[in-house]
């Protein structure tokens, strides 16, 4: 396994045969081909966690 990134937005990216992994310290694994489309998952992931999380201060309510 070889390592491409060591910290893209928190997520470490690294080749594996014919695809591409990324890892974060939470154990979320993306796992797919080509590069771009493991990049593209997590910057969705990331954006949709930043927005829920901003959503969540606004409204008051702890979270679960």
């Amino acid at each position: 396994m070889r390592t491409i990134y060591e910290n893209y937005r928190g997520f470490k990216i690294c080749k594996q045969e014919s695809t591409y992994q990324a890892i974060n310290t939470d154990r979320i694994v993306f796992t797919q081909w080509p590069l771009s489309e493991v990049l593209d998952s997590i910057d969705t992931y990331v954006d949709l966690s930043e927005f829920q999380s901003s959503k969540d201060t606004q409204s008051g309510l702890p979270q679960n």
